[in-house]
């Protein structure tokens, strides 16, 4: 786990904050998308990219899902102890004219710029850090994700996030457990398993699914990039259980909202969570988006992924522009 002592994390935003003011006249933030080459008027909202016009899309709706490393239901926090950092980020972009979605997973290491926050949720500072920091800001579960849906908007050039729902990692087992189990291929061993085992195609039930999903450390190279992997082979494997649970109960989408309420702060209501799970289990084949980067260590050794620039860029449009024609 990425633990950060508070008043540490706080200092390091304070004191990073005098060095990159400086250091910002004169160097870009590697993290940060690159400069569009020119922006026409500011109700069109057109973009010109290496020499190509865009438009936004329009007629988008844009969610943020995010598993959050704590094994509670949500409960009122008093202090900070090291948790409630986000282990998995996923975009999701639904076209209401299609009801075709967009996702995109972004690395829980990801540099941006991330707000600090007191205890109260007072504003601090901002500058650059991991982007699953930003909802171990604050004492206030609201205020958490608020936090971490700005980070995530601003790294994806400012465009707004319509709706959000954190879930506490301890849900995994249940929610596992309710599609009945999820099958995959086990691509690593991992120690002290008779059941995870490389190259075993097994049904992850209990106490497995939260191990597949969440081991790292002890895992292949121990790279968050592996556990990565392993969350989007499992993200397959519950698509289709959920899928198969849904054909026989279209009210089962609502049983599972009603069962994580516990272990989520949401600001999406119970039908629209039913709705876009649906969309989720029809047969049009979602696009999956991907940005390239660099893996790297920061002076604490915690782990590090940089953006490419262009990647990132690329990215944004795909989501939220299309080329003028």
């Amino acid at each position: 786990m990425h633990y950060y002592n508070r008043k540490k994390l706080k200092n390091i935003f304070l004191g990073a904050a005098a060095s990159l003011l400086s250091a910002s006249l004169l160097l870009p933030s590697a993290a940060a998308p690159v400069p569009v080459q020119a922006a026409s008027t500011e109700d069109s909202g057109e973009i010109v990219y290496k020499g190509t016009t865009y438009i936004p899309k329009g007629n988008l709706e844009t969610y943020l899902f995010a598993g959050i490393d704590s094994y509670d239901k949500i409960q009122e926090i008093t202090e900070y102890d090291g948790t409630g950092q986000c282990d998995v980020l996923i975009v999701l972009v639904r076209d209401r004219s299609t009801d075709k979605c967009q996702i995109l997973t972004i690395d829980r290491n990801t540099m941006t710029d991330v707000r600090s926050l007191s205890d109260d949720g007072e504003y601090i500072d901002t500058t650059e850090a991991q982007i699953s920091l930003a909802h171990a800001m604050s004492l206030d579960h609201e205020t958490r994700a608020e936090n971490t849906v700005d980070a995530v908007s601003s790294y994806l050039g400012g465009h707004k996030i319509d709706g959000y729902a954190m879930v506490n990692m301890g849900a995994i087992q249940m929610v596992n457990d309710m599609v009945g189990g999820v099958t995959v291929t086990v691509d690593e061993d991992f120690p002290d398993s008779d059941t995870l085992i490389k190259g075993q195609t097994v049904t992850l039930t209990g106490p497995d699914a939260e191990r597949y999903i969440r081991e790292r450390k002890t895992v292949a190279d121990g790279l968050n990039q592996n556990r990565m992997s392993r969350q989007a082979q499992y993200e397959e494997g519950f698509r289709t259980a959920f899928s198969a649970k849904c054909r026989e109960d279209k009210k089962f989408p609502l049983t599972m909202y009603h069962a994580l309420e516990e272990y989520m702060t949401t600001n999406i209501s119970a039908k629209k969570f039913s709705r876009l799970s649906l969309l989720l289990t029809d047969e049009k084949e979602d696009t999956k988006i991907t940005i390239e980067g660099t893996y790297g260590f920061d002076d604490d050794d915690w782990q590090t992924f940089t953006p490419d620039p262009d990647s990132l860029q690329q990215a944004i449009l795909q989501l939220f522009y299309k080329e003028k024609k």
